[in-house]
Formats: structure tokens, C-alpha cells, sequence
């Protein structure tokens, strides 16, 4: 599959049968490094993936899961208001790489001109996808190396519990493909 980037024609890397779909479970915090963790989840393989984010995302995140419209704006909101303006919409976010402890991310804007692709922290573009309805994807070799199993939530949580507070940051690094 190919798309337009500016006038560019670039091949679309990331396939359906690379990703995985994904949801946010919950937002949660990590007692062993003191910082909110993002459990992004998929029932059908049974897979969570704990992704490390900072206190000010994981907000954000929080507000859009409950749905809280903000007084003003924040960030996520201006950039949902300056897609519609632009008369563009999310088409998806991909988490596509995992380096260094390192999660990396895409969020697909198709606009008036094509499909954008725009680099992205995860925390952002999973709080940006929140607000617009759109879905997340995770590389599947991301989650094969790195994903844990959910089967543990289904068992009534406490294992889930135990497993996350067992997890480093350090417990998800693969070396990246050449």
C-alpha cells in the first residue's frame, strides 16, 4: 500500500498484520518506581502491555477515560480542535518500536492532502487517540517480546497485581531489528 506524504509517495510500513489492536485497561501506578504505568491491553490474544508514562500524561489520559472536559484546553484538546479546524482526523496510533527502554509511536493524520505521519511520545498519542475515538495499535513483535499475559485479570486480578508490581521498566527491552 503506498500513500501520499506531500507529494511524496512512501510505503506504509506498518501492515494490519504487523499490529495488534490494543485498549487502554487502566492507568495505574508503579509502587518500585514511583511513576504512573499505562496498561494497554487486547482481549482476544490475551496480551497486556505496561507502558512507563510521566504524571502529567497519565492525567490527561485519566481525564479522557472518565470522559472530564476541561474549563480551558489542554494540549491534547488543542490538538484535537486544531485537526478539526484543518478539517483532518486521527486515522490511527501505532506504537511501532521499543529501544533503549524507550517506547516510540506514530499518530496517522489523514488531511485534506493525504495521510500524515506524525512521531509522537505514546503517552501523547494514545491521550490524542482517546479524544477522538480513534484505535491504538502495538507492533506485534513489541508485544511478542514484551507483552505479558492478561490471563491473570481474568482470575480476579491479584496475580495482575502481583505481576505488575514485580515489573521494571528494564523487564521490557528487545533489540531492535536491523
Amino acid at each position: 500500500m503506498w500513500y501520499n506524504l506531500r507529494g511524496y509517495r512512501k510505503k506504509l510500513i506498518y501492515m494490519s498484520t504487523d499490529l495488534m489492536e490494543m485498549r487502554v485497561a487502566v492507568v495505574t501506578h508503579d509502587p518500585n518506581t514511583n511513576r504512573p504505568v499505562l496498561i494497554l491491553k487486547n482481549e482476544e490474544a490475551g496480551k497486556i502491555l505496561p507502558i512507563w508514562i510521566g504524571p502529567y500524561e497519565a492525567y490527561a489520559i485519566m481525564m479522557a477515560i472518565e470522559g472530564v472536559e476541561p474549563t480551558r484546553p489542554q494540549t491534547h484538546d488543542l490538538i484535537k480542535s486544531l485537526l478539526a479546524a484543518l478539517e483532518a482526523h486521527v486515522v490511527r496510533v501505532v506504537v511501532h518500536d521499543l529501544a533503549d527502554n524507550t517506547f516510540y509511536a506514530r499518530i496517522f493524520v489523514e488531511a485534506p492532502d493525504g495521510l500524515i505521519e506524525v512521531d509522537a511520545r505514546p503517552s501523547d498519542a494514545i491521550a490524542v487517540a482517546l479524544r477522538t475515538d480513534s484505535p491504538i495499535y502495538v507492533a506485534r513483535e513489541i508485544i511478542e517480546n514484551n507483552g505479558a499475559d492478561a490471563q491473570a485479570d481474568k482470575a480476579g486480578g491479584d496475580e495482575l497485581e502481583e505481576l505488575l508490581e514485580n515489573l521494571t521498566p528494564d523487564d521490557f527491552e528487545f533489540d531492535k531489528p536491523s
